[in-house]
C-alpha cells in the first residue's frame, strides 16, 4: 500500500554521505561536473544536479578499498548526460546494457567513490 504524500512518514528524498580526504579537490571535482556544491564547516560537502544530492563528509582515514560509497541514480536518459560529460572531459566510464534492462555508466569520484546513472531500455 503507497504512502499517501500527507502522511507525516512520506519520503521525498535521499542525500547518501559519501566519504571524502580532500575537500578542496572534492569541490572542483565536483563542480567540474556540472554540479552545484557548498561547503560547510570545512569538511562536509553538499553538492546537487537536478533532483539529486550528493553528500561528501572528510574523512582523512578513509579508504577507497575498504570504506568508498556506490550510488544508483536513475536518470531519463544515460546515453546523453553521458555524452555531455564525456564533452566536458569528465573521466566517464563505457555505456552498458544490463541484464536488469538499464542502459547506464559509472563515475568515479577522486575518493572512489562510484555513482551509476542508468535509464531503462526501451521494453
Amino acid at each position: 500500500m503507497a504512502m499517501m504524500p500527507t502522511d507525516p512518514g512520506h519520503c521525498k528524498s535521499v542525500a547518501p554521505i559519501m566519504p571524502t580526504t580532500d575537500v578542496a579537490r572534492t569541490v572542483a571535482w565536483y563542480r567540474a561536473a556540472g554540479f552545484a556544491v557548498e561547503v560547510h564547516d570545512g569538511g562536509f560537502v553538499m553538492t546537487k544536479r537536478d533532483d539529486i544530492e550528493l553528500f561528501l563528509s572528510l574523512n582523512p582515514e578513509h579508504d577507497p578499498k575498504r570504506t568508498a560509497a556506490c550510488v544508483y541514480v536513475r536518470v531519463d536518459d544515460a546515453d546523453a548526460l553521458h555524452a555531455k560529460w564525456r564533452a566536458m572531459a569528465v573521466a566517464v566510464r563505457q555505456l552498458r546494457n544490463t541484464d536488469y534492462r538499464m542502459r547506464e555508466f559509472a563515475l568515479i569520484d577522486p575518493d572512489g567513490n562510484m555513482m551509476l546513472f542508468g535509464s531503462p531500455l526501451p521494453a
